[in-house]
């Protein structure tokens, strides 16, 4: 019965390197798949961020600031608030 499970040699090793040729294809299949969408993510990107006149946003901050001041200020401080607590975090954990 040993003989039958063990099997002649090379017998069962058609069946494992089909089995890693189907692992391979498949592996590799997924890769091509996510390295496609990450490159096109990224040229999309890339693209509205080359659009993007950051002159004229520049522009729209300092006018708001100046025609809203204490809410800037708010806003801000809440920003500031807020990645303090993240870094805060981070440093917590040791």
């Amino acid at each position: 019965m040993e003989e039958t499970t063990s099997g002649a040699p090379g017998a069962g090793g058609d069946d494992a390197g089909s089995r890693f040729g189907k692992a391979k294809d498949f592996v590799n299949e997924k890769y091509s798949a996510a390295s496609d969408f990450t490159r096109s993510q990224y040229n999309r990107a890339k693209e509205k961020i080359e659009d993007v006149d950051f002159g004229a946003i520049t522009d729209q901050v300092r006018s708001y600031v100046r025609s809203n001041p204490g809410k800037a200020l708010l806003i801000s401080v809440g920003v500031g608030f807020l990645v303090g607590l993240l870094l805060r975090r981070d440093g917590d954990n040791d």
